[in-house]
């Protein structure tokens, strides 16, 4: 037999109203009545009727997390998305966007318009598309950033301290000796890769190194990328003596490289990251790995949605979390 609201009012002996406001996560409740009709719908195994919900607050309770490619990071950031968003009572629409195309504006702009979604979180380059921005202003959606390319004032947004990851893992690289340092670069339109740039050329200069711009090698965030950017790297007749790439993925790809060219890691070569997603400590040797706090920067910026969906006040505007270095066996000082 079907348990209803009735049934969970007359247990808990309250109002149905006042069940109504403790499911739809209203104000004006008691906490001691708040957990007392929690635990009855909890005993009883009571179930809301979402669709009628949905349709007298005239939300949709979905949250739609924008991406535009596929990887270790858009997996990871899925991964924790979906356990956020069911513990927080929402569906999570992941939705791929590629602004070159019309069939995914056309997609996209259904979504907004017609209130399909109550809130997006962009991620980049996402965020840098023109026509997405005016469609967002327009509609008063809320919205967050996940590490913008460009901030605004008004937006809420979530990022780590790339610049500082990167002078950092730089520095250590200096530490053991390695002046002569390859660069993985990543995608330019990327505001994390740029960020990382800016930091390793700030230690070398700080460190009175020059940035040598045959040593900084345009490539993909991907296996493939950094398989033929190593490539590349260690055919310069002065080749480095390490090798910076800006994502794991990138990193395995050169390893996988450099052991096809019969280059040591970290004998002859060290070979250090950005990411730490997972793989990086399953591959052999290890790689050492600036922490990229991807459940951080996730639960962040979903909570902070879902703040601004509720009518509340977000907690920050701004959130930037620190990066740790994680030493893992592919650094060594050079011979």
């Amino acid at each position: 037999m079907t348990v209803t609201i009735r049934d969970v009012a007359k247990k808990a002996g309250c109002s149905i109203k006042t069940v109504s406001r403790v499911v739809n996560q209203e104000l004006h409740v008691k906490p001691e009545l708040r957990k007392l009709v929690l635990s009855v719908i909890d005993e009883l195994g009571y179930v809301p009727n979402i669709s009628a919900r949905r349709l007298v607050q005239k939300r949709s309770y979905t949250i739609c997390i924008m991406l535009h490619a596929s990887g270790t990071f858009q997996s990871s950031l899925i991964s924790k998305v979906l356990d956020l968003g069911y513990e927080g009572n929402y569906d999570i629409l992941i939705q791929t966007y590629y602004p070159s195309f019309s069939t995914s504006r056309n997609k996209i702009a259904a979504l907004i318009n017609e209130r399909r979604i109550d809130g997006l979180v962009t991620t980049q380059p996402c965020d840098s598309d023109p026509f997405l921005n005016e469609l967002i202003k327009n509609s008063k959606l809320p919205h967050v950033h996940i590490a913008p390319l460009n901030p605004t004032g008004g937006t809420p947004y979530v990022s780590a301290e790339d610049y500082t990851g990167a002078y950092q893992m730089t520095e250590r690289l200096i530490e053991l000796g390695h002046y002569r340092i390859g660069l993985l670069m990543g995608l330019r339109n990327h505001r994390t890769s740029l960020d990382r740039l800016y930091g390793f050329r700030a230690a070398m200069e700080h460190h009175n190194l020059p940035f040598n711009e045959q040593l900084a090698v345009d490539s993909e965030d991907n296996f493939p990328g950094g398989y033929t950017a190593a490539r590349i790297l260690m055919g310069l007749s002065h080749a480095p003596s390490a090798i910076f790439a800006l994502s794991d993925e990138a990193a395995a790809g050169a390893l996988y490289a450099l052991n096809e060219l019969g280059i040591g890691v970290p004998a002859q070569v060290s070979l250090v990251s950005f990411g730490d997603m997972g793989f990086s400590h399953q591959i052999w040797p290890g790689i050492t790995t600036v922490k990229y706090p991807i459940e951080k920067i996730v639960e962040q910026s979903v909570n902070m949605l879902i703040d601004l969906v509720e009518g509340r006040q977000a907690s920050a505007k701004q959130v930037i979390f620190p990066m740790t270095i994680v030493e893992r066996g592919s650094t060594a000082p050079k011979n």
